[in-house]
């Protein structure tokens, strides 16, 4: 009966040890959530300075461009008026544009036209933007950008 004795005293012992083996990966698992608990923390806290730091830049950038927006706005305001005074005053100074002879039209389409306003509003009725309309007509980009902004705050006088 000692062996039996020994055996039972063996499966104690390995009991035991299993025992202890498990209380060692259960401490050792505890310590691997708590590691990815910290982990997650600084990964969370890190994303959130993150997206304030983007955000603050974000920021800044549209200031800079709603800055850089009213600046072009008043330069662009103060030329219109600058260029309408001119266009009141009737510019005596300017050269005057040389007569155009019918070959020397750039087509029918402007055939029945007398100046370069209503050439200008018949084309920008058109769709053309002033850009081209200043190319076709062979005009100052500036000075269909006046005729076309009188245009428009005409139609707006007459709503």
């Amino acid at each position: 009966m000692i062996p039996m004795e020994w055996l039972l005293i063996e499966l104690i012992v390995l009991v035991l040890l299993l025992n202890i083996r498990a209380i060692v990966v259960l401490i050792q698992n505890k310590q691997r959530r708590e590691e990815l608990s910290e982990d997650a923390a600084l990964i969370h806290q890190g994303m959130e300075e993150f997206v304030e730091k983007i955000e603050k830049e974000n920021e800044e950038l549209y200031q800079k461009l709603a800055d850089y927006i009213k600046v072009k706005e008043d330069k662009f305001e103060k030329r219109i008026r600058l260029l309408e005074k001119q266009l009141a005053a009737g510019r005596t100074d300017a050269p005057e544009p040389p007569e155009v002879s019918e070959k020397q039209e750039t087509g029918p389409l402007f055939a029945g036209t007398g100046s370069h306003q209503e050439q200008v509003s018949k084309l920008y009725k058109q769709g053309f933007a002033p850009k081209q309309i200043a190319k076709v007509l062979k005009m100052e980009h500036g000075e269909v950008e006046l005729i076309v902004n009188m245009l428009k705050k005409k139609k707006s006088y007459q709503k």
